[in-house]
């Protein structure tokens, strides 16, 4: 079961995990604080429990942003919008009849209170309204000062030039609410916060079906037992590639985490100490076969720099990367054969799933291949697979090939085969 962390405060966490309950097949876990400084002790226990997080707002996943560049783990955070304020103003307006100029207003972005006003029609402008646009293009090395807004809001108020506060972070309305400043915090609404976990539970599957890939380490002039130790290390497990080269099978929430944590760095660095020749490839991928390919490319480019102990990365998109740990660099390896962009077309099919089902082809040796074996490699449903294998088909792309008995009792599932329009592409 996925374990998805909501980290926020306890005004937060109240109102979100009264819609838990609609989510049952995940854990869903509450992280509460009190102040942003408390996040990354808050965030290291949360990484260890979860396999995603989602934040209450863009305030405190900027506080942490950094700390989880350290951790092979999905986040996002809850938007904030222009209905946030609408259903606020509404609130103030029919609760404290109050007008604009006598309410001091917090928010990310003072265009969101604009918008609101001129799309309503409100031709009243509010006097009092700090923003902090600056958040945003997540400036690490500035820190949004909860004191400087709890005194732009106090400081108003006791000068009774406002009667009212309307925040958008929660600390602030905390101490607000300690200080007896009439306050409420921005509204958020009941499809706010549905939407913010739908999306969170989104991204985590996305994410656990990319940590749960295949991840293939092959090697160039490096010694059995540097390769066995690292095998134990990481408690992989070492085969005979079809090449006849050494491969250790993992996955890819495993060396992902080790290439955040800078330990790979030291591993690889060993390995290719003694031998400058040496090289290493490492392949993601959907099925070993794939990996394994991918990690072999990666290989020959980590040959191509001689005398350099390169580590070179290509993932299931064929995006490469490398050398790793010195001057990276990213490249995308995809099939740019104008054949393959003309048959996209006609076909109305992306480029890049054509390519990814070409590349299908070309690791199972243009073999005959069932709709079931199709979904597993895209990991789509399977009436996902047979509309793709239909409007191929359609084309005249492939073909049927016969027919295979399932091993447990069924029909026969129908084999499909390319055609000669993709067999040039061999």
């Amino acid at each position: 079961m996925l374990s998805i962390g909501i980290v926020g405060s306890q005004h937060f966490i109240d109102e979100i995990s009264k819609y838990y309950r609609l989510y049952s097949t995940f854990n869903i876990v509450s992280y509460t604080y009190t102040s942003p400084r408390e996040l990354d002790a808050l965030i290291e226990c949360a990484v260890k429990e979860c396999n995603f997080l989602m934040f209450s707002g863009i305030i405190p996943y900027h506080y942490v942003k950094k700390s989880l560049n350290r951790y092979p783990i999905g986040s996002s955070y809850l938007s904030f919008n222009e209905n946030m304020v609408a259903l606020s103003l509404l609130s103030i307006h029919y609760h404290h009849s109050l007008k604009l100029s006598e309410v001091s207003i917090d928010l990310p972005r003072e265009e969101f209170l604009e918008g609101v006003l001129s799309e309503a029609g409100i031709e009243e402008s509010a006097i009092y309204v700090k923003e902090y646009p600056w958040i945003y293009d997540f400036q690490e090395e500035k820190e949004l000062s909860i004191e400087e807004f709890v005194i732009f809001h106090t400081n108003l108020y006791e000068q009774r030039k406002t009667a009212f506060a309307l925040t958008s972070i929660h600390a602030v309305y905390d101490q607000l609410q300690e200080k007896g400043i009439p306050s409420m915090f921005m509204v958020q609404s009941i499809p706010t916060l549905k939407e913010g976990l739908e999306k969170a539970i989104t991204l985590a599957e996305l994410s656990q079906s990319k940590n749960s890939q295949v991840a293939a380490v092959c090697f160039t002039n490096i010694e059995n037992e540097k390769i066995d130790k690292f095998v134990k290390s990481i408690q992989a497990k070492i085969v005979t590639s079809d090449s006849g080269d050494q491969l250790v099978l993992s996955n890819r929430g495993v060396l992902q985490t080790l290439i955040l944590n800078q330990r790979l760095s030291g591993w690889f660095k060993e390995m290719t100490t003694i031998n400058r020749e040496s090289s290493i490839g490492i392949g993601y991928g959907y099925t070993v076969k794939e990996a394994e390919s991918h990690a072999i490319t990666a290989l020959d480019f980590a040959d191509k720099k001689p005398g350099e102990g390169a580590v070179y990365l290509l993932d299931e998109e064929k995006k490469l990367t490398g050398p790793l740990f010195q001057k990276e660099e990213r490249y995308s390896l995809k099939n740019e054969d104008p054949l393959v962009k003309k048959l996209s077309r006609e076909l109305k099919m992306s480029s890049k799933n054509l390519s990814r089902f070409l590349y299908f082809l070309q690791v199972n040796e243009f073999r005959p291949f069932s709709s079931h074996e199709l979904s597993d490699y895209f990991s789509i449903s399977r009436r996902s697979a047979e509309r793709m294998i239909k409007k191929l088909l359609d084309q005249e792309l492939l073909q049927v090939a016969g027919e295979e008995q399932p091993y447990e009792q069924g029909r026969p599932r129908s084999l499909y085969q390319a055609g000669s329009k993709l067999k040039v592409l061999r």
